[in-house]
């Protein structure tokens, strides 16, 4: 008898990579220290997790993402997603980023940096440069939402195709919501801390984001 292994959506989780060049400033997520740690859950059932830290290196403000998928049938891991990178930017601008994803035993290196001439991405898919006000899709930032500026993820470094729309909430908080490549939905607090994140895979299930601390 075949054992049919369950089916991972391909976009589970933050593409992030390259941030904005020189010329575009943003707010940085938060002071060191103040990271989120999430339990990550695919119809219900906990299947890894995903933590943000920051710290502070002088003027700069480095920012790590860790994302491990281990999803388990009969006790028995059938799939490993891993993506870590770090982003360092200074006084909200983009400084650099390294990002790695290993998708079962596939790796998929990116890195990208400011640039005079904008942003520069070198990865497995060859080199190219971005315009100078393109940013990472970074889930916990919401300002490089709503198409202001280009966004691209780190796993592939090409601009995406999104379409955002903002609502309020209660508390003052704020809900957005992304179509196109990516089908997400995000709420923010007031005071602009992440609080809520829920995707829709490939394959129609849902993943959905539980504080784990």
């Amino acid at each position: 008898m075949r054992t049919m292994l369950p089916a991972i959506p391909r976009r589970l989780f933050p593409m992030l990579a390259a941030t904005p060049a020189l010329a575009q400033p943003a707010p940085a997520p938060g002071p060191a220290g103040a990271g989120y740690r999430w339990r990550v859950m695919r119809n219900g059932t906990h299947i890894g997790s995903h933590e943000v830290s920051f710290s502070r290196r002088g003027a700069d403000l480095l920012t790590l993402s860790e994302v491990v998928v281990t999803p388990r049938v009969l006790g028995v891991v059938v799939y490993r997603f891993e993506h870590r990178y770090m982003e360092v930017t200074r006084e909200g601008r983009f400084v650099s980023v390294a990002s790695r994803q290993n998708r079962n035993g596939r790796i998929v290196d990116v890195q990208a940096e400011a640039t005079p001439r904008g942003v520069a991405i070198r990865g497995s898919e060859g080199e190219r440069m971005l315009p100078a006000e393109a940013v990472p899709l970074s889930w916990w930032e919401p300002q490089r939402f709503g198409g202001a500026v280009p966004v691209f993820g780190t796993t592939t470094g090409r601009l995406m195709d999104l379409r955002w729309t903002r609502e309020a909430i209660a508390g003052g908080g704020t809900r957005w919501r992304c179509a196109g490549e990516v089908d997400a939905v995000l709420d923010f607090s007031a005071d602009g801390r992440w609080t809520a994140y829920q995707v829709t895979g490939d394959d129609g299930s849902t993943v959905m984001y539980e504080r784990a601390g």
